[in-house]
């Protein structure tokens, strides 16, 4: 399986990618800091049907594969700007988070 390490402007990981059965997947773990914090995890998972808003977003390709997609976003530090088009819906996303 294919893994991405899509990065942000500061050259750091915000997300992993790959595909899950055709489903685009963006995971990322942010670990707790002290004893008093949980580990909190979160998985967005983007189907085919949503692949050219992320391509015409950044002004790329949508009959690229997505994958390519992806890490010419991260190659040009623009993961948190993906990332941040996730959270507030202007891409669609089902969104899974978990606390431990």
């Amino acid at each position: 399986m294919t893994q991405i390490t899509i990065l942000g402007k500061d050259n750091q990981p915000v997300r992993y990618a790959f595909l899950d059965g055709g489903n685009l997947k963006l995971e990322f773990e942010y670990y707790a800091r002290n004893d008093d914090e949980g580990d909190y995890e979160v998985i967005q998972t983007v189907h085919p049907e949503n692949y050219a808003a992320i391509a015409t977003k950044f002004g790329l390709d949508p009959s690229e594969d997505i994958l390519s997609i992806i890490q010419k976003i991260s190659d040009t530090g623009r993961g948190q700007e993906l990332v941040d088009a996730l959270n507030s819906k202007e891409i669609m996303c089902e969104l899974f988070t978990w606390l431990s």
